[in-house]
């Protein structure tokens, strides 16, 4: 009996090894282990069991990409430090960027606040543009990116910080409260402020994570 648990045994490790367990996806969802098949471009697979979608083969994936998470880099500054909304009322104008917007509630004792906007406004969106172009680029010239893995399981963990959207919406909700008492004046900061949040969303569309995941370990 027991020279039967050893072998069955070492026939499970031997079903568990990395090398037996590279064609193989397990569905986020329930956990089932399928084979991975080749797809074609626009083509999905997904969870027989869930329906979860596991992979989808995506046409140019890392090169739009790569165009998107840069475009979004080139739109950043401007968006931090540019006018978003002002207002003009009685013959006066008020500008503000989202920078003078971080500094006004840190210099109101909003300290926690002021953390917040900092964090997921500023930080958490740029960290994300800027881990998805450096990885991307790599991959395009068939370079091995240093700490790419760590990188990417960072990139997804960035994912639910990200408040680009909200921000944008409290501009939205705020303008409309205010459009009856002073004519609201649109900077350019706002509409780079809108191309950094496309660019973010676009990047994590584009992107081809299985694609990737294989790239980073060489496969």
């Amino acid at each position: 009996m027991a020279e039967l648990q050893s072998s069955a045994t070492d026939d499970a490790n031997a079903r568990l090894h990395p090398d037996n367990l590279r064609g193989l996806v397990a569905c986020p969802h329930c956990d089932l282990l399928l084979q991975k098949k080749a797809l074609r471009y626009s083509e999905k697979a997904k969870c027989p069991r869930c329906d979860c979608l596991l992979q989808q083969k995506k046409k140019n994936s890392i090169e739009r990409t790569f165009a998107v998470a840069l475009a979004g880099l080139i739109a950043f500054f401007p968006a931090m430090t540019l006018p978003l909304l002002g207002l003009r009322a009685g013959g006066l104008e008020n500008e503000a960027s989202l920078v003078e917007c971080i500094q006004a509630v840190l210099k109101n004792e909003l300290y926690f606040a002021g953390l917040l906007i900092l964090l997921f406004c500023v930080l958490a969106p740029l960290f994300r543009l800027l881990i998805i172009f450096y990885l991307t680029s790599y991959v395009m010239n068939g370079k091995e990116a240093p700490y790419g893995v760590e990188l990417l399981r960072f990139f997804h963990e960035l994912e639910e910080w990200g408040m680009l959207e909200v921000f944008l919406l409290g501009l939205v909700v705020s303008l409309y409260k205010i459009i009856g008492l002073a004519d609201a004046v649109f900077g350019f900061g706002l509409v780079a402020f809108v191309m950094v949040l496309m660019a973010s969303t676009m990047a994590t569309y584009f992107l081809d994570e299985q694609l990737l995941w294989e790239q980073l370990h060489g496969q």
